[in-house]
């Protein structure tokens, strides 16, 4: 659970703000998106999957600009 003294910041709309960040650091988010419906386990693998690949890209891609710049 998230909560935020109002009291510690000037206004409101500052509180809001830091409530946010702190809900997204601490995964509230995605968590309730995870389970707004269910998604099957299949589903659940093949989308691990092409995370993992996305992510492999990324890092291939920076190494090869990493090595083209030296």
């Amino acid at each position: 659970m998230v909560t935020i003294n109002v009291e510690n910041y000037d206004s409101f709309s500052q509180a809001l703000k830091r409530f946010k960040i702190e809900c997204q650091q601490s995964g509230l988010s995605s968590e309730i998106k995870r389970h707004q419906e269910y998604e099957k386990p299949t589903e659940r693998k093949r989308k691990k999957k092409l995370k993992a690949i996305r992510r492999q890209r990324r890092k291939m891609l920076k190494l090869e600009r990493i090595k083209n710049y030296y």
